[in-house]
């Protein structure tokens, strides 16, 4: 029989109903901490509108325009109407299910089609009040249990809280005693093979625990999320929102023997270990069993004495009452004796924003694992410029045949001494495990083994240097490709049921049981020279690698390196395999970011990847705060001396046009004031131009007369310290004729995405060529044959493949331009130089308060004169600033 009404299905497949009733009006204005701007004004009114009209939006707005409290005063505004206007609709709905009550069929001939449609009609209006009810009734619910448990927290027995200090200094000083099972390595033993225990709340008939209309607002790093908590407290929407900002253990547990572990993994194992009271006796022949000492260690806890539900719950009321960033929760886990990781967890459902980073939305597992329903919620993802890349980065692994030979030793030797006493569910597992590792280790031929052998004369400098080296030259262009099918099928994995072995690693723990194992008896364990002291577990890497093995065949390719380093790396092709769930079930989904052209990769490998029509598609640009005389975007395609910028690979190598930059930059230095910025393809192109300019002494020294020259270090962890220096030098350097300093830095490095060059920092942002990629490199090839077998053309005719590839220089291109200009005050010249950046096809594709502003120098002598004026402009303007009022 059909159903009488027509079905949505969430992802968890319960009912999606439609909304009934018209859409929501958007009000006459927005709540605002001051009088906002136009574009923060129309981006308000656009997120509006797309959230009322369950769009999927790409939202663009400049550093420095306001955009995270735009997002938290348009949403939230959402948010706040949609719930006052739910109960509109229930009675609207009630009054429509009274007139069908007392419609008859005496306008129709036929009673029988006419009373079907009226049973229709009504089951359909019958589910919509159901739908809307039950929202109203969580509101209630949570609100109530707030006050409980808010007016219980407050009148809290201070005798309750003294007991459960002195119960964690008994832990803590039994851990350090050093008190551990009754047998010796019990702790190492794997328990009987059971289902993992989830965290689950008590009396769940007591207590709400569907989710009510929310706000998931996620980015990329734990102190954006922090910064996002900030905007919101100091926004009109502070004091009357019930927020929660989840984080990972490494940010939120509170318990020392656990915090003091060295992965989130290993922490994450051990939570779980503890909760499930692991340190119980594992064997049952009490006559011989004999306390030991054993060494200091974390294992020797046998519980955590913050994983108490009633704590817990107090813990979660102040989070859901106090609006706490990540900090805040930690410091209050503390002070309530309760688990601050679980209980902004058990606050997600009464939550009516969840502020969280990247991983805990993107990745399932740990969506799922952490109480995030998305069915009919409203996700923003905030920095969501580098989505696809964090998605594929995410779902993508490599292991070594270090990595995976260590691991085969390991549990072999964990095998060989503990196989009496476990029982035969684990050993027949264990064994199934070391058939999938002996194979995995085999899928490096019998040359890398004979290569490998060859290297011992070799010093282990030479080794950690790897195929680049200069002695390991021989070993390169060893990578072959495979589908995950035939990898599997090659490997002998094919019969294996992988499923079924990553479950029981999960449930087991016994990545982490094993790493304890080589830490107690490193005595016979596989020493390598590389990675060995920083890789962690080993077989946790390796069950990363099996669990994309998982994937369907067309989505990702594994790419095996023969070489003396050999490597595993699997790629995943399509991550809106990963995002599709998402993208279909919650009611809208908005990327955002200060810099999101070019969309259509969005558009092709979301939306299109997902079978998502463009029609639910919102696309939203807003300009700068900026006074278009701020900013001077050129074009230049010519040298001082005339000859052509063109710095594609073939002719980077030209001396002659190599020198015409130098002079470019000594023209610029001369006029620029504060700070430039330049921005190189790569580190090698970098290197080879300084090392020009060292040779030609007068083009260095005719720079350092007016700048002093810093370079970007190819170690991230020295950036920090090199960017310092640039920036005293900028604010200090006014004497013997300097005005600041210049520093070369390169596309896709730190400097490029994330470093502010506000004010006198970055006067001038130089980009230098277009940043394409190695067109040469085969994970790029297989990425792009994989579009264009799955996409159709662009409508300007050019393979998908190709877009992707433009489209990754122009991505660069935008952050690395991004970094100039972070508030309205602010003003910089940002000067492309490439005759290519005039055609078309590239210069559409930056950010429209870029594109719309930019000229096209023909010659050099234009853009000198240019950005002379510009500069001179607005010296004249610092000196005779307007007066008030005219």
């Amino acid at each position: 029989m059909d159903q009488p009404v027509d079905r949505v299905i969430g992802t968890n497949g319960a009912d999606i109903i439609p909304d009934y009733g018209e859409a929501i009006a958007p009000p006459a204005s927005f709540p605002f901490p001051f009088q906002p701007y136009d574009i923060q004004d129309s981006f308000m009114r656009n997120l509006f509108d797309a959230i009322n009209n369950r769009k999927i939006g790409i939202f663009e707005s400049p550093t420095g325009t306001g955009k995270s409290l735009s997002i938290i005063c348009g949403a939230l505004t959402w948010l706040k109407e949609y719930k006052q206007d739910m109960e509109r609709r229930l009675r609207k709905i009630q009054d429509e299910e009274r007139k069908l009550t007392k419609t008859t069929s005496l306008i129709s001939t036929d009673w029988l089609a006419a009373e079907y449609e009226t049973t229709k009609a009504k089951e359909v209006l019958r589910l919509q009040r159901k739908k809307i009810e039950e929202g109203l009734v969580r509101e209630l619910q949570w609100k109530k249990r707030r006050e409980k448990l808010a007016v219980k927290r407050k009148g809290k027995d201070k005798d309750e809280v003294e007991n459960s200090v002195a119960e964690i200094n008994g832990i803590l000083k039994e851990a350090q005693q050093g008190f551990g099972a009754d047998l010796p390595d019990a702790d190492l033993l794997l328990d009987e093979y059971e289902e993992e225990v989830p965290f689950n709340r008590k009396d769940e008939d007591a207590e709400p625990t569907d989710h009510v209309m929310k706000i998931y607002y996620c980015t990329r790093t734990h102190s954006q999320v922090t910064q996002f908590i900030h905007e919101l407290k100091k926004s009109p929407f502070g004091s009357s929102t019930r927020v929660s900002a989840l984080a990972s253990r490494q940010n939120l547990c509170v318990f020392e023997p656990v915090r003091q572990l060295r992965s989130v993994r290993a922490m994450n194992d051990r939570c779980i270990e503890l909760q499930k009271g692991t340190s119980k006796k594992k064997v049952v022949d009490a006559e011989s069993a004999t306390k030991k000492r054993v060494k200091k260690d974390p294992n020797a806890v046998s519980s955590c004495p913050y994983y108490e539900m009633a704590h817990i719950e107090n813990l979660s009321t102040q989070i859901l009452d106090e609006v706490l960033d990540i900090e805040e929760s930690a410091k209050a886990g503390i002070n309530h004796i309760g688990c601050p990781y679980y209980a902004s967890r058990y606050a997600v459902p009464g939550a009516e924003v969840v502020a969280v980073p990247y991983n805990l939305i993107l990745h399932r597992p740990t969506r799922e694992a952490s109480g995030i329903v998305l069915d009919n919620q409203v996700v923003i993802i905030d920095e969501a410029h580098n989505l696809l890349e964090a998605v594929v980065n995410m779902y993508s692994t490599e292991i070594t045949f270090r990595q995976t030979s260590k691991a085969l030793s390991q549990l072999q030797q964990y095998h060989d001494r503990y196989r009496t006493r476990l029982t035969p569910k684990n050993l027949l597992y264990i064994k199934q495990l070391l058939v999938v590792l002996t194979r995995l280790k085999n899928v490096w031929s019998n040359e890398a083994k004979n290569n490998q052998n060859k290297t011992h004369n070799l010093n282990n400098t030479d080794i950690e240097n790897g195929p680049a080296d200069q002695n390991m030259s021989h070993y390169k262009n060893k990578t072959e490709v495979r589908t995950i099918d035939r990898f599997l099928i090659e490997a002998k994995l094919d019969t294996i049921n992988l499923f079924k072995i990553l479950a029981y690693c999960k449930k087991s723990l016994i990545a982490r049981k094993l790493m304890s194992f080589s830490e107690r008896y490193p005595e016979g364990m596989e020493a390598s020279v590389d990675e060995s002291a920083s890789m962690g577990s080993p077989l946790m890497v390796i069950e990363g690698f099996l669990e994309t093995l998982t994937n369907a065949n067309k989505d990702g390719r594994v790419f095996v390196d023969k070489s003396v380093n050999g490597k595993l790396r699997f790629l995943l092709l399509n991550p809106a395999v990963y995002i599709k769930d998402i993208l279909q079930s919650a009611r809208c989904v908005i990327l955002a970011g200060g810099t999101m052209q070019p969309v259509s990769d969005f558009e092709d490998q979301l939306l299109k990847m997902s079978d998502i029509s463009l029609t639910r598609l919102h696309k939203f640009s807003c300009g700068h705060v900026i006074s278009p005389d701020n900013i001077l975007p050129i074009a230049l395609g010519k040298g001082p001396s005339g000859s052509t910028f063109e710095f594609n690979f073939e002719k980077r190598g030209n001396s002659d046009m190599v020198m015409q930059f130098g002079r470019l930059l000594v023209n610029l230095t001369n006029i620029t004031p504060g700070g430039i910025v330049c921005f190189f393809p790569s580190y090698d192109f970098e290197e080879q131009i300084f090392a020009a300019f060292s040779k030609t002494s007068d083009i260095a020294k005719s720079i350092e007369k007016k700048k002093m020259i810093f370079r970007e270090p190819k170690k991230s962890s020295d950036a920090d310290a090199v960017l310092k220096a640039y920036s005293q030098a900028i604010k200090t350097l006014k004497t013997d004729g300097k005005t600041g300093a210049i520093i070369f830095s390169v596309v896709g490095g730190k400097l490029s995405e994330g470093i502010n060059f506000s004010d006198d920092l970055g006067r001038c942002v130089v980009m230098i060529g277009l940043p394409f990629p190695n067109m040469h490199s085969v994970e790029l090839q297989e990425k792009m044959n994989f579009l264009n077998v799955n996409l159709p053309k662009s409508p300007d005719g050019r393979q998908p493949g190709k877009v992707h590839y433009d489209n990754l220089c122009m991505k660069a291109v935008n952050q690395s331009i991004g970094r100039a200009i972070r508030h309205k005050d602010d003003y910089a010249v940002i000067l492309l130089v490439d005759v290519r950046y005039a055609q078309t096809l590239i210069n559409r594709r930056l950010p429209s308060w870029i594109g719309e502003r930019l000229h096209v120098a023909p010659k050099f002598p234009d853009a000198f004169v240019k950005i002379r004026q510009f500069f001179a402009a607005k010296a004249s303007a610092r000196r005779h600033p307007p007066r008030e009022g005219m």
